[in-house]
């Protein structure tokens, strides 16, 4: 019985334990070290009760691999604290380094963009090599918010993020609002004639008194602040007002002090503040002065951007885009009167203003193609001592070569209004005779109502004589006026 017993195979030792793929490494890992049995997980030996070496648990594993792990996450944040992020100039941005963290230094010379309901905030750095856009998303923008951290035009900002080259333009994200730090330099005092384009990014201080205010378009308010040395414009964007609060409208004459960043539009100097905050209006007008009356004669380049009192008589007027130019005359030189729609509107009879018409003008001196120009900023600074007459009605078949030149007055029914290339022309049929009507481009853009087949309109023009044919050509968009049926 022990030879039979000894003879058969151990079943514990030889039908569950799998081949060992050497003895050593088999004794090793699941073998008593004492009988040389397989014995599997157990830490004593079922077979001899011989104790093995106790292996390592599977929770010690786990809490090894988190410990290392946790090791190398604060080696990485310490050495994030500790390596500076490399800084660059926008020249030296290339494709290489697309998606790099980099660091870029420069002054703000363009307003930022915002956009309230996405949380996007925008704006365009430039150093001595180029510009780059730089951007901000929600979290970071409110953060910047926040902090009362916008960039704004003439600031200094030095801002990390992550480098996109684009096609056109070097683009740079802020994630992180502690990235971006700016500084805005103290302003400058001056005077609002003393400001040029070589000011440009330049902070400024400027008081005086509200000269005109207008809105160009639904999101941009222009103030025209003038002192004694002359005048210059105020812009203030949507961005500014959605970024920094509302600003109170002011009121023409009143007092106002502003800071702000010199930029140009179109090479004329412009001042945006960075704030609303920066705009402060005054109960009481700053005094401005405005210089003694002078004969046309006298006016010149040196006097550009300065306020005059000047008189004349309006020899000649016509239309241009936004409002009329006439020429003024009082027997020593002749100047330009521009002035725009909307002061032209505000006269108590702007038809008095015409050709023969004697004034009183208080406007700044400003040049415009080597051409010396008055520009009255408000209704009040117009006086008409002595209006102009209308001019007279006239019989179409009356009219001949001898009358070119003059300024008259027709009435009649139109026909069909027929383009060309520089506008538009249309026979005009008061029933003595039909007369060629001519309407350049730039005119027939403002008419209102169009012209159109059948309409009974009075029309004031010159007479001209083109190729043997008369014709007449209205001045601005106040010489048509299209009757009522029953007028």
């Amino acid at each position: 019985m022990d030879q039979m017993r000894s003879s058969r195979p151990d079943s514990l030792a030889t039908l569950d334990a799998p081949p060992p793929s050497s003895p050593t490494q088999s004794a090793e890992l699941a073998h008593c070290g004492s009988c040389g049995r397989y014995i599997g997980p157990y830490d004593r030996c079922p077979y001899c009760g011989a104790r093995t070496a106790r292996r390592l648990a599977l929770g010690m594993v786990k809490v090894a691999a988190v410990a290392l792990a946790t090791l190398g996450l604060a080696l990485l944040w310490v050495l994030t604290q500790t390596v500076e992020i490399p800084s660059i100039s926008i020249h030296e941005a290339s494709s290489l380094m697309n998606f790099g963290y980099v660091r870029l230094s420069g002054r703000v010379v363009r307003g930022p963009t915002y956009d309230a309901e996405s949380g996007y905030l925008g704006f365009w750095l430039a150093d001595e090599t180029g510009e780059a856009y730089v951007s901000a998303y929600r979290d970071v923008t409110d953060d910047l918010l926040g902090r009362d951290v916008v960039p704004a035009v003439g600031d200094e900002v030095s801002v990390a993020g992550t480098l996109r080259i684009r096609e056109d333009h070097v683009a740079l994200t802020l994630n992180v609002a502690d990235h971006l730090t700016l500084r805005r330099p103290e302003p400058i005092p001056l005077k609002a004639g003393e400001v040029t384009i070589l000011d440009e990014g330049m902070r400024v201080r400027l008081a005086g008194e509200v000269r005109r205010v207008y809105e160009p378009y639904e999101g941009l308010m222009l103030i025209t602040l003038g002192d004694e040395s002359g005048e210059i414009v105020v812009a203030v964007d949507e961005e500014a007002t959605a970024l920094t609060g509302s600003l109170p409208e002011p009121d023409v004459g009143q007092g106002i002090e502003i800071e702000g960043a010199v930029s140009l539009y179109h090479a004329t100097p412009q001042v945006v503040p960075a704030s609303v905050a920066d705009v402060a209006l005054l109960p009481a007008s700053v005094v401005t002065a405005t210089l003694p009356a002078p004969v046309l004669s006298a006016l010149g380049p040196e006097l550009v951007g300065k306020v005059v009192s000047v008189g004349g008589r309006v020899v000649w007027l016509e239309g241009i885009q936004g409002g009329v130019k006439a020429t003024l005359d009082d027997s020593t030189a002749q100047v330009t009167l521009l002035v725009w729609d909307d002061v032209y509107h505000s006269l108590p009879a702007p038809t008095e203003l015409d050709v023969g018409a004697e004034v009183e003008i208080i406007g700044k001196v400003s040049i415009y193609e080597g051409e010396l120009e008055i520009i009255p900023e408000e209704a009040k600074d117009i006086v008409i001592r002595v209006p102009a007459e209308a001019p007279l009605w006239a019989e179409i078949a009356g009219l001949g070569p001898d009358d070119a030149g003059r300024l008259v007055r027709v009435r009649g029914v139109l026909r069909e209004p027929e383009g060309f290339s520089a506008g538009v022309k249309v026979l005009v049929d008061d029933g003595s005779g039909s007369l060629q009507l001519l309407f350049w481009s730039s005119l027939y853009e403002d008419l209102s109502p169009e012209p159109h087949s059948g309409q009974q309109v009075e029309v004031i023009g010159i007479v001209n004589v083109y190729r043997d044919e008369l014709e007449l050509i209205p001045r601005s968009p106040y010489d048509w006026r299209v009757r009522p049926p029953d007028d």
